[in-house]
């Protein structure tokens, strides 16, 4: 395998994804966090920035710019008054669910000219593969 065609593959998706997600009025960094926040609502902002592998002042950033815009609010978590317990509202919910599957289409569309044992063999592969890139990250 070929890291530049990796690589080249994950960059056209990027470019597709952008414009569908700018269109929506997102940035990347907000449509990644609403979209996590879809699926893992009333978390820390740190868990985000884990979760995503983001830059705290990244998460912060963008968190600041999606409240302006009403698509988080940010609560004190009563436990831990120096932590903030960040929750998608309605109206962020509604702007990411029509860009949500986004990616996932694009690359159910790219795979067509696979059959259907070649993809699956091509998700065991993935998957085998990003278990090992984890257990490398957390074991340098």
């Amino acid at each position: 395998m070929k890291f530049e065609q990796l690589n080249m593959l994950i960059r056209l998706g990027r470019e597709f994804g952008h414009e569908k997600i700018r269109d929506a009025g997102f940035t990347d960094t907000e449509h990644a966090i609403c979209t996590f926040l879809y699926f893992h609502d009333q978390v820390s902002q740190d868990k985000i920035a884990n979760a995503l592998m983001l830059d705290k002042t990244t998460v912060a950033k963008a968190l600041s710019a999606m409240e302006r815009k009403n698509m988080i609010v940010r609560t004190q978590n009563e436990k831990n008054r120096r932590e903030n317990i960040i929750q998608v509202t309605q109206a962020g919910r509604d702007s990411v669910t029509a860009s949500i599957d986004i990616y996932d289409a694009w690359l159910k569309e790219i795979c067509s000219c696979l059959s259907k044992d070649e993809e699956q063999q091509l998700d065991s592969f993935i998957g085998r593969m990003v278990d090992c890139a984890i257990r490398r990250r957390s074991n340098p």
